[in-house]
């Protein structure tokens, strides 16, 4: 019977899988954040209308218990969905690893009743929810319905950890002890910002709080008029620190260049103030939070790699960990991607959970075998 590993981190700014099947080949497919119920009408009216032939991640839909849920590319462009980014991750995580899964059945043809070895990641606040989420999947994976065909698979292992938890357990460097020491995980994500507190090698609290990279792009918004968030928030990336214009121009839809040369320079005004703002924000809290006794802070997260230097600073007093082993490993095998969508440091999370998931489950196998 074939089988497939993969972990799944449901971020709201792209979710993003690491999978294998039996012969170990790792492999990265991405899909946008957005779900949205849709009736099964509308759903067979674009199937029969449409032109061409799309990858499966590109056209994804789920029928399960009578509901019908279009997923990622296809429910941002053609069913104008939103992040709905109040509520819990837990909500839209079901469909999204269901889409998920089928996409990847449908690519590698991999039959009904294919085992599935799934880790996924939640905020700490859902993760108390773990056990409900593996009922819930367990019993969606078995009987549901991709792009209309219908798909029965048996999860045969689930591992759930709170976000920070990849990085934690493989972001340091291989060998290092957790043993006596303090540790921090800090994750800044687009729509919270968590932390992970470690105290002589056990997992002891976390906490979440609404303070995501979001908060920034509704302050550049209000400044500003007429500009696309998705398109932003690449343009906010690229621009760095130093808020490069070139990296703007994308914003900008008119011909005449000097209104042209008016609004990158109003948009970079916005986006540095902004930035102001949204430290202001986020620094007293994290001050508030990781004690001065901590013996070391890892930090994660696509807005933390933009906020580098001020965290660098923030925690200054401590040895600071940006998980570079990780992103090492993610940007050697996976280069095109990842340099493409500038997403290295947002995978470190999610790549690390997914080889702590295949080291428990070649462990598994070995005792299976004996």
């Amino acid at each position: 019977m074939s089988s497939l590993t993969l972990a799944v981190d449901f971020s709201a700014s792209m979710t993003k899988c690491f999978f294998t099947q039996e012969v170990f080949q790792p492999e990265l497919i991405l899909m946008e954040p957005e779900v949205v119920g849709v009736s099964l009408q509308s759903l067979e009216a674009y199937e029969q209308s449409k032109i061409g032939d799309t990858s499966p991640e590109n056209a994804a839909w789920v029928e399960h218990k009578g509901k019908h849920y279009a997923v990622g590319y296809l429910a941002r462009h053609k069913f104008s969905a939103d992040l709905q980014l109040k509520k819990r991750k837990f909500e839209s995580a079901i469909p999204k690893v269901l889409a998920m899964v089928g996409a990847i059945s449908s690519k590698y043809e991999l039959s009904n009743e294919t085992k599935i070895q799934l880790a996924v990641l939640l905020p700490w606040g859902e993760y108390q929810d773990r056990l409900l989420f593996k009922k819930v999947i367990t019993e969606a994976l078995s009987n549901y319905k991709f792009r209309g065909q219908a798909k029965s698979f048996i999860l045969d292992s689930f591992l759930c950890m709170p976000e920070g938890g990849g990085v934690l357990i493989k972001g340091r460097e291989p060998g290092a002890s957790l043993q006596g020491l303090k540790i921090v995980v800090v994750i800044v994500g687009y729509r919270d910002v968590s932390l992970l507190f470690m105290d002589r090698g056990e997992l002891s609290t976390g906490m979440t709080r609404s303070l995501g990279y979001y908060q920034m792009l509704d302050a550049i918004k209000a400044r500003t008029s007429g500009l696309n968030e998705h398109a932003l928030v690449k343009a906010v990336c690229k621009a760095g620190k130093n808020i490069n214009p070139k990296a703007l121009m994308e914003l900008v839809n008119t011909v005449d260049e000097d209104y042209r040369a008016n609004e990158i320079s109003q948009i970079r005004t916005a986006i540095a103030e902004a930035r102001v703002e949204y430290w202001s924000k986020l620094e007293p809290w994290l001050k508030l939070e990781v004690g001065r006794d901590v013996d070391e802070v890892l930090l994660t997260g696509g807005t933390a790699l933009f906020l580098r230097p001020e965290l660098n600073n923030l925690f200054s007093y401590t040895n600071v960990n940006w998980c570079e082993n990780l992103e090492r490993q993610i940007i050697s095998n996976f280069q095109p991607i990842v340099a493409a969508k500038s997403l290295s440091m947002r995978l470190t999370d999610i790549y690390g959970l997914f080889f702590y998931l295949m080291g428990n489950t070649s462990k598994q196998r070995i005792k299976t075998d004996a």
